[in-house]
């Protein structure tokens, strides 16, 4: 196994350590392994008597992470999927619980630093995005090359938050057919007025992320596992209440985990106006990152891209009966 070209540093290190309360002995799931640098850290911390699942969707990351990960043996299981079937992958790998789950959103710097993937516009490159390659999904260049103006629109607006989306989506059209990321990134420059400021966000950046969000499903699969997440806390060796930690890289991915880990610290979700409460909902978490910890200027100097990171995290209040 070669090294990947670019091997990806895991963001807030030592903060998702401290939060997901990593101890020996105990069972802990990586959601979105990567190429194993929070899994690594993990592994270290829990001791010969902890137990690690990995889980990811890139089969080439997971077999990267596997080769990292192999002087920690068979106290780690590796599993290919995705996190939207948490509770199925973690009951089949044999682990009923967790002391603690992490889900690091996002791509990886090995998806970001392969042409091949098309995740970027740093260089030339297929427009597919997909991260479980190879499928059958949807590619980006299926969306850009066949999907209408008002669609492309929509989804440039709501899943990238891009400026000018319907004038973005002219241009593309108008650009038919798109065959590399190179033609998506000169199609949208010439959208957004030709030349751009250099020392200025590319302005392709969000129509790539609105693309990969789309092709990846990524918010409705965070929407699905999130829950899925609580319910495995509480069920690990200590007892105690487990500990749920997500890295977010954008707004609408930080928007769900902070709405989820709000309403699950609460006893009631009835509008404030009923003057009882109807709903019968209890609290299942205690938030302990209200504001979300982001990265300190050291490490972003070290690792730019950790720079829109948040770290969220929760505990679970007590043990399911």
């Amino acid at each position: 196994m070669t090294a990947p070209r670019a091997v990806h540093v895991p963001v807030l290190p030592e903060e998702t350590l401290r939060l997901l309360d990593v101890r020996a002995g105990g069972v802990y799931v990586d959601c979105t392994t990567g190429t194993g640098g929070h899994a690594a850290a993990i592994a270290g911390a829990m001791g010969p008597d902890g137990r690690l699942l990995c889980i990811d969707r890139d089969r080439e990351a997971l077999e990267f992470a596997r080769a990292r990960l192999a002087p920690f043996g068979e106290r780690i299981s590796f599993a290919h999927g995705n996190f939207r079937d948490l509770d199925a992958i973690a009951a089949g790998e044999g682990f009923a619980g967790a002391d603690g789950v992490l889900l690091d959103l996002g791509v990886s710097s090995l998806q970001l630093d392969t042409p091949e993937r098309g995740f970027g516009f740093g260089h030339e490159g297929p427009l597919d995005m997909r991260m479980d390659q190879p499928s059958d999904g949807l590619t980006a260049g299926d969306i850009l090359n066949t999907w209408d103006e008002p669609a492309l629109a929509a989804l440039f607006r709501e899943s990238g938050e891009a400026r000018g989306a319907r004038r973005i989506a002219r241009a593309v059209a108008a650009a038919r057919p798109l065959r590399s990321t190179r033609d998506l990134a000169k199609a949208v420059e010439q959208a957004a007025g030709g030349a751009r400021d250099r020392t200025k966000k590319h302005p392709a950046t969000k129509v790539f992320l609105a693309l990969r969000i789309r092709v990846n499903g990524e918010l409705d699969s965070l929407h699905t596992a999130l829950p899925l997440a609580r319910g495995l806390l509480g069920f690990g060796p200590s007892r105690e209440g487990g500990r749920l930690a997500v890295i977010s890289f954008h707004s609408l991915e930080d928007r769900i985990v902070k709405r989820f880990l709000a309403r699950e610290s609460r006893d009631c979700l009835c509008p404030p106006e009923l003057p009882q409460c109807r709903c019968d909902h209890r609290a299942t978490l205690t938030r302990l990152t209200k504001r979300g910890v982001r990265p300190a200027e050291r490490e972003i100097e070290r690792n730019p891209r950790a720079r829109s990171a948040v770290l969220r995290a929760a505990q679970r209040m007590e043990a399911p009966a």
